[in-house]
């Protein structure tokens, strides 16, 4: 009997989930790739605009402050865009927050500040955008579902465009070093 009512329970755990990712009638499930391409692009665009959001108070040089705001107004324009695709990507739901990889970085910006806020504001972009790219190129070529290829493909230009940015943006100060440099 206890059996019985421990899987009633969780098979009334489990039913409002699966109610969730079941597609409503007429259309096809979404693939696991499908959705982890979504989540994923949802992430990125939450932590570009909250990290652009952070450089434009922390940073001083002209370059930076327009690059966070290339990212910030292009990333939330690509969050409005996934947005409009969800009615057909039945059950599919973006993140709500970041996960704790992302949120460790965003951590690590705010605790910077100076040369070294741009240092690490800097790599973080041009890793993060090399990610992107690379994802973003994978899904254009290979994804499932037609409209989201498209929408990878049309969103890789400005994705690379963000990527050449943040490669060229300038060195900001010295590295930090031990010691003096000199022997004795």
């Amino acid at each position: 009997m206890r059996k019985l009512v421990l899987a009633a329970a969780l098979l009334a755990l489990a039913t409002p989930a699966l109610a969730q990712r079941a597609p409503p009638a007429g259309q096809q499930a979404v693939s696991s790739a499908t959705r982890q391409f979504v989540d994923k692009a949802a992430m990125t665009d939450m932590f570009e605009i909250q990290a652009g959001q952070i450089a434009q108070q922390k940073s001083t040089t002209p370059a930076y402050k327009d690059f966070a705001q290339m990212t910030i107004d292009d990333h939330t324009k690509t969050t409005e865009q996934i947005k409009s695709m969800l009615p057909k990507l039945p059950g599919v739901q973006p993140p709500q927050q970041l996960d704790k990889k992302h949120q460790a970085l965003l951590d690590k910006l705010n605790a910077a500040s100076g040369a070294a806020f741009e240092r690490t504001y800097k790599s973080d972009q041009v890793k993060g955008h090399r990610e992107a790219v690379a994802m973003f190129e994978r899904y254009a070529k290979r994804g499932d579902n037609p409209d989201l290829k498209k929408w990878a493909a049309d969103t890789l230009p400005t994705l690379r465009t963000h990527l050449q940015h943040a490669q060229a943006l300038p060195r900001s100060g010295p590295a930090p070093t031990v010691g003096s440099g000199t022997r004795k």
